[in-house]
């Protein structure tokens, strides 16, 4: 049996996780000095709250001992890993991965980089989860993921662009895209890192020109947010109409994009048939 293990940027729902057999390893921040442990996307309490207010927080990849104890533990049940991780241009949790995967000594262990995250890195899961389902072995589910990621794509804006920038994990974004009188900034997840892509005046030019990334031919969608729940509502609507025979997911993001990205981020990740 083929085991999927991700992190926790994938932003599952625990009981789908479950289902699914997905093995969701925590991504850590900290708040004050104080440290936590991402959860699942529907487990990480009220951390709008305890992110506001100009606290002092950071992040850290997961360390290489999360990782080593989940693949032992299923090696150990005669399992085979496949682990996708948040694209290594924004944060270290591949390499740590990779190291980890190294240790083990075994060559039941595959380490692959999503160059994606959140819904992006969600729906690259459960496309690998369907590719395993159909009895590809882990060097063919390997071979085909990398076909499988480039029919992916991740469009979003953000209210401010400070903490992308104090971020660092920025690739080629201009310097004066700003949110100042309602310009908001559309972004791009490309080749693993933060791009610019344009800018729109307003929420509702910001749904037209995200809904305007979108293809004829999309097979499922996810909207990602934090802080506004009309605007995903909205979306929602908006795609379902555009769009009715596609599945549509509403994900909430959690504490570890919300220090890079702020606390008001919409997106839209969808694959392509």
């Amino acid at each position: 049996m083929i085991t999927i293990a991700t992190d926790s940027s994938s932003y599952f729902k625990k009981d789908e996780a479950q289902s699914l057999g997905i093995k969701v390893i925590p991504i850590n921040y900290s708040v004050n000095g104080q440290s936590y442990s991402e959860s699942f996307s529907d487990r990480n309490g009220d951390f709008e709250n305890l992110l506001k207010g100009g606290a002092d927080y950071t992040t850290s990849h997961p360390n290489i001992s999360a990782f080593l104890s989940c693949f032992e533990e299923e090696l150990q049940k005669n399992n085979e890993v496949l682990c996708i991780t948040i694209s290594s241009r924004l944060s270290g949790a591949y390499g740590t991965a990779h190291m980890a995967a190294k240790q083990t000594e075994s060559n039941r262990i595959s380490v692959f980089d999503s160059q994606l995250t959140a819904g992006g890195l969600y729906l690259l899961i459960k496309e690998a989860k369907t590719l395993i389902d159909k009895g590809l072995t882990l060097e063919e589910a390997m071979q085909a993921l990398p076909s499988v990621r480039d029919r992916i794509t991740i469009v979003f804006s953000v209210d401010d662009m400070a903490p992308l920038r104090n971020s660092g994990r920025i690739g080629f974004v201009r310097m004066n895209v700003g949110t100042f009188l309602n310009i908001k900034p559309i972004l791009l997840c490309k080749d693993g890192a933060v791009v610019s892509d344009s800018i729109a005046r307003g929420n509702t030019e910001l749904i037209k020109k995200l809904i305007e990334k979108m293809s004829a031919n999309i097979r499922e969608a996810v909207i990602s947010y934090i802080g506004d729940n009309r605007m995903a509502t909205n979306l929602h609507y908006v795609i379902n109409d555009a769009y009715p025979d596609t599945t549509i997911t509403l994900q909430k993001i959690g504490p570890v994009l919300g220090i890079h990205l702020g606390l008001k981020v919409i997106a839209i990740s969808f694959i392509t048939k």
